[in-house]
């Protein structure tokens, strides 16, 4: 279940992963990218809430004990249809998936950055249309990032290098670009991941710069507003390399691509550090709002674990001259987190992720209005949390199948290196149905 950044080559985006594949795809950022929205229907108050309120330089803060308020959920999925795989009909032929939107008459988007185009399917899983192309003119992309709707009813998809934000009607007709932030050293401005919600137009931006042995990188997360202009500024992040000598830190180069959400009423969450279970939120004007805690124990990786993220960095570090990597003997505690309409936070930990049952997609935390652990729910279905990824939309969660194999053949080169105990199959697309106890009647 993971995240990854992409590289100065080819920047990508990934949604919605667990703590070990996002390690591995903060790698892959350096050298250059929602996964599960469910909804839950939450009692309006928490009872028996055994936390505490602090403050923490003046901002509100709710730490949360580790056991929830009420017990654990299990839900059983039901498989409505699947797309890909191994078939001879083009129209279901992808090669790497880095979003799935839904529009209000239930059509799927497909974001497919390696053949550089959006495929539409009906609500039933059949094949509509396409629309998109490699290039750079009208209603063309490279190294597509993101998607997400517009205001009007758009579909913005974000090229990450140099960062654009290409329009195109529901239809797939090419509807102009949005502006963006400029830089005020003129220097190109990288796209990781963009989201419209609540009026709230917001982008993971990347900048760079370079001088002699140094390398400096700063991701930013801002609001922007029609005229591309930047509204706000949520969370701020540099690092620099020494180029000479360049050793990185999981802990240190790990981003938060995939570990923000914008919330109903346009409030941005950010988990800003790797190795703490922290939350900051910030109003959508860019004042901070709260911090959101929960008592948390470090995932200690077995030397198995371990091995295979220090053999997973070794297939990058020839694209870094003389580089070495530090990995570190932990899980990060958050892999992503989601925010629903009714304001109900879901976080994904390396506890949800690891050591799980066969036919389990993940444990979730949930949190209600205020930030406060409610309870945690157990999803089941046909899938594996460490090789494929989650998307969700509304009642429904999608499940792109062994996901992290092809984004690091398509970002490394490598074809060699194997991800999972299972021989990769051709990516398919599995559309569940989710069950009236996990989620709500909004949409």
């Amino acid at each position: 279940m993971s995240t990854f950044t992409r590289s100065t080559v080819k920047p990508l985006k990934i949604a919605n992963m667990n703590t070990r594949h996002r390690t591995l795809w903060a790698l892959a950022v350096f050298v250059t990218a929602a996964m599960v929205l469910i909804q839950c229907a939450l009692p309006t108050q928490a009872a028996d809430w055994k936390g505490k309120e602090t403050t923490k330089d003046g901002i509100r803060c709710l730490v949360s004990p580790r056991e929830p308020m009420e017990p654990r959920i299990t839900s059983e999925l039901e498989e409505l249809w699947r797309i890909g795989g191994d078939t001879d009909d083009e129209d279901e032929f992808f090669g790497v998936i880095l979003q799935i939107l839904t529009d209000d008459h239930g059509n799927v988007y497909l974001l497919d950055s390696q053949l550089n185009q959006v495929k539409v399917f009906s609500p039933d899983g059949e094949y509509v249309r396409e629309f998109g192309r490699e290039g750079e003119g009208p209603g063309e992309f490279r190294f597509a990032s993101d998607m997400f709707f517009t205001a009007d009813g758009n579909i913005g998809v974000l090229q990450a290098a140099p960062g654009k934000i290409i329009l195109f009607t529901p239809e797939g007709e090419p509807a102009g670009e949005h502006p963006i932030p400029t830089r005020e050293d003129g220097g190109m401005v990288i796209l990781s991941n963009g989201s419209y919600r609540a009026g709230n137009l917001v982008l993971l931006a990347m900048a760079q710069a370079f001088s002699e042995n140094r390398y400096e990188r700063t991701d930013y997360l801002v609001s922007v507003d029609p005229e591309g202009g930047e509204k706000a500024r949520y969370h701020s992040r540099s690092r620099v390399l020494d180029t000479a000598n360049p050793v990185l830190s999981e802990g240190e180069w790990t981003p938060f691509s995939g570990r923000w959400a914008i919330g109903a009423d346009g409030r941005v969450y950010v988990c800003t550090s790797r190795d703490d279970y922290t939350i900051k939120t910030w109003n959508r004007d860019g004042t901070p709002d709260r911090i959101i805690e929960r008592e948390y124990t470090h995932r200690k990786r077995t030397a198995e674990q371990k091995k295979v993220i220090d053999d997973l960095f070794g297939v990058f570090a020839n694209m870094i001259p003389n580089g070495t990597f530090e990995t570190s003997d932990y899980d990060g505690d958050i892999a992503a987190i989601y925010v629903r309409e009714d304001g109900s936070l879901w976080v994904l930990t390396s506890d949800g992720t690891r050591d799980l049952p066969d036919g389990s997609l993940g444990v979730f935390d949930i949190f209600d209005q205020e930030g406060r652990l409610l309870r945690q729910v157990a999803l089941n279905g046909d899938g594996d949390p460490e090789t494929d990824g989650y998307y969700f939309s509304g009642d429904r969660m999608y499940v792109v199948t062994d996901w992290l194999q092809a984004l690091i053949s398509l970002q490394s080169g490598e074809q060699s290196f194997q991800v999972g105990d299972e021989e990769p199959e051709p990516m398919s697309v599995i559309c569940y149905q989710l069950a009236a106890d996990v989620q709500t009647s909004q949409k």
